[in-house]
């Protein structure tokens, strides 16, 4: 295979991954969207039923002839309050953020690979242990998507570093081509999706002496 076959084969497959990765994401936040509807949904019959409970208790109180039929409703009541707090449990599960890879590591293996199809220059300034909250694949397809989004410009540059603001500290990752930043970012959506995943987030700005750049800042994780 010829080296610009190779390349676009190599281009082809980065960009086949990113796009399953892409709708796997978005297959994601749908049940998440469906989760939080089923949670709101049963909080409301939640009230319901306990709207329902205490009149059962007050007309106990009122008929004691009924105590027997009372009883049943309040016991159906309660019943059916613990089934739907158990679901509002399920349908709300809580994130517990988890350590993620290295990030210094993980980009070079994903710029080593982009460097197939695309002129990537990386400048890796970041301490070798730091980390964030995303997971190796997630690291990977935000850096990709990045790089996606300006890969029509003739040489993109990739920096990681780490800055700290106010007393925390942060991860930077820096995408800037020398050519303008065209208006379609469709690769930025699961970017901007996987940054406020990691509590961090996307920005794009003009770059100094012309250009642009797409900035994402994720909260290096920290066990406290």
């Amino acid at each position: 295979m010829r080296p610009r076959a190779a390349s676009a084969a190599a281009r082809l497959a980065i960009v086949e991954r990113q796009r399953r990765f892409a709708w796997e994401l978005a297959r994601e936040a749908q049940v998440a969207a469906a989760q939080r509807f089923v949670s709101g949904k049963t909080h409301d019959l939640l009230n319901l039923v306990q709207i329902v409970e205490l009149g059962a208790i007050s007309l106990g109180e009122r008929c004691p002839a009924d105590k027997e039929v009372i009883d049943d409703l309040v016991r159906a009541a309660e019943d059916a309050k613990r089934s739907l707090e158990s679901l509002m449990e399920v349908a709300r599960p809580q994130a517990i953020p988890v350590r993620g890879p290295a990030v210094g590591p993980t980009i070079a293996r994903v710029v080593d690979e982009l460097r197939l199809a695309f002129d990537v220059d990386a400048h890796l300034a970041i301490d070798p242990d730091t980390a964030t909250a995303l997971a190796y694949d997630e690291l990977e397809h935000l850096v990709v998507g990045m790089v996606l989004d300006v890969a029509d410009a003739p040489r993109v540059e990739l920096y990681a570093r780490e800055r700290v603001i106010g007393d925390e500290r942060w991860v930077e990752l820096v995408c800037g081509v020398s050519t303008p930043i065209n208006g379609d970012h469709f690769d930025l959506r699961s970017v901007e999706v996987l940054a406020k995943h990691a509590g961090g987030e996307l920005a794009r700005s003009d770059r100094r002496g012309g250009g642009g750049e797409l900035v994402v800042a994720l909260p290096v994780f920290t066990d406290a």
